[in-house]
């Protein structure tokens, strides 16, 4: 019955009034054809005859104007009621109390393992043995042979010949 255009007009008519002799035939020859629908038309009259016997019920002489400034208010666009709604939200000062502890408690961890390592590195100079002051003039003067030791780049033709060799 859902997709006969026969069936918004029959229904919308039968909610306003008593449908005619005409309509009620049209009716029949349709359900004769379509008896699955049978059901759900005896349903929709039993409800619009059910609404039909209700009272009714006096509406207020402005009742149409507060309807129609209702529908205004919710299509008007709501303006910081993201961020209102966003404050407002419970979560977010636990939220931000916890990532204040969390990154005081790291910086402070950070703070505590570098003052860890220079202590070590105090320990490890204060054990080392002490430099002879006759020795140390001949360390300074060896000083800039043994720095170029360590930045000479390597011959690549002597490592391929090493290479080669058993």
């Amino acid at each position: 019955m859902k997709n006969d255009p026969l069936d918004p007009l029959v229904r919308e008519l039968s909610w306003r009034r008593k449908i005619g002799p005409e309509a009620q035939a049209r009716l029949r020859a349709w359900l004769a054809v379509h008896p699955e629908a049978q059901g759900d038309w005896e349903g929709e009259a039993e409800l619009t005859e059910a609404l039909n016997e209700l009272p009714n019920v006096p509406v207020a002489s402005n009742f149409t104007a507060r309807v129609l400034q209702t529908v205004e208010r919710e299509n008007q666009p709501r303006r910081n009621e993201p961020v209102r709604s966003f404050w407002r939200w419970r979560w977010l000062p636990r939220i931000a109390v916890a990532a204040l502890v969390l990154g005081g408690g790291f910086h402070l961890f950070e703070q505590q393992r570098q003052r860890h390592e220079l202590a070590n590195s105090l320990v490890a100079v204060s054990e080392a043995a002490p430099l002879d002051p006759q020795v140390f003039p001949q360390v300074l003067e060896d000083f800039d042979t043994i720095r170029a030791l360590n930045q000479t780049s390597a011959d690549q033709q002597l490592l391929s010949l090493l290479q080669e060799k058993p």
